[in-house]
């Protein structure tokens, strides 16, 4: 049946690219061909990543889990004191805007001569609107930018919260807490939070859960921002990365100027936000990051999508393909990247 998902897949990709990009149609059909069979052995076992799974595979491993073995909630204690104010558990806005800054600089500065001259010194910016989740980028007149939201980075913070604490439990927190914004978010309002009681402080304070979660947190902003990186840096937008933008101008941004990416586009960008994080990743020496974050937020997505079928609450799902169409795509990518040894499809131009 997966064999048969990824046909249809591949035929989707190949019939839109046709209609835009000639050469983007061919690289894609090429990327079916010589990947497609992969898909009929991918593991039907989860995969854990990070903290060592039931029969303890190293850190960052996959491990194939042990079915009815989940950890029990009341043996799990605290190997260290954590703080009670810790900036992910909080969300703490400023925190997230900064890790998102300092992964974005780390993406730049791991990219190849060519794509680092067109996408250095690109402004972040940030979209505080009340509800707001979505990343993009964007020109004003000549300029570049690269927008992603308050809203988006609590999710992410939330997203990589409960994956670690799963993880480590056995639970199944990330399911709940995509429920409880099916449920309860409301366009231009604040993010719902999580009710009382929702997480056990033994597990959400666990020294190993937290250094979890800012592995998985890292994986989520690396897959974005190497993604809108991706649309400048593969041409997707007239303007450069030479002239910064005024305040004015930051306005303009936010104010929705940002160009209608045709599908093959956000395709390509995908692709090369996942090369752009393993990339990253393979260069850090305490944590390889892997695709796991890139695919916690088709998981979202997907899920957002099931559970309110007849209204797309944010804009993220507006310009881009359906998670069920990306997740594929993730998957295939690292795969490639592993199986090329970082090199990457050469449509890319890695």
């Amino acid at each position: 049946m997966i064999a048969r998902r990824w046909q249809a897949t591949c035929y989707v990709w190949r019939m839109a690219a046709s209609g835009f990009d000639r050469a983007l149609g061919v690289a894609l059909s090429f990327f079916c061909v010589v990947l497609g069979s992969g898909c009929a052995r991918e593991r039907s076992q989860p995969v854990y990543y990070g903290q060592p799974a039931p029969g303890g595979t190293a850190v960052g491993q996959p491990a194939t889990a042990q079915p009815g073995v989940p950890a029990p909630v009341a043996t799990v204690a605290p190997t260290v004191a954590v703080s009670a104010n810790d900036p992910v558990i909080h969300h703490d806005i400023a925190f997230l805007r900064g890790r998102a800054q300092q992964v974005l600089n780390e993406l730049v500065a791991a990219l190849p001569a060519q794509q680092q001259s067109r996408v250095n010194g690109i402004p972040l910016v940030v979209d505080a609107t009340p509800g707001e989740v979505n990343a993009f980028a964007s020109c004003s007149g000549s300029s570049p930018a690269m927008a992603i939201s308050d809203g988006l980075l609590q999710i992410q913070s939330q997203l990589a919260r409960f994956r670690a604490y799963d993880e480590l439990a056995g639970t199944n927190k990330v399911g709940e807490y995509i429920g409880v914004i099916a449920r309860s978010a409301r366009p231009k309002q604040p993010l719902p939070e999580v009710p009382a009681g929702f997480a056990d402080p033994r597990i959400d304070f666990d020294a190993r859960k937290v250094t979890r979660q800012y592995q998985v947190l890292d994986e989520q902003l690396a897959f974005v921002m190497g993604h809108e990186l991706g649309h400048h840096y593969l041409g997707h937008l007239p303007c450069t990365a030479l002239s910064p933008l005024n305040l004015a101008q930051l306005g303009a941004v936010l104010a929705g100027a940002v160009p209608a990416f045709n599908q093959p586009n956000e395709v390509a960008a995908d692709m090369v936000g996942i090369n752009n994080t393993l990339t990253l990743g393979s260069r850090r020496a305490d944590y390889r990051l892997t695709e796991g974050g890139a695919l916690l937020t088709m998981q979202f997505f997907s899920g957002l999508d099931q559970l309110t079928p007849n209204d797309i609450l944010f804009g993220f799902e507006r310009s881009h393909p359906p998670p069920q169409l990306r997740t594929p795509i993730i998957q295939q990518t690292a795969a490639t990247w592993r199986a090329t040894g970082g090199v990457g499809l050469p449509i890319l131009g890695f």
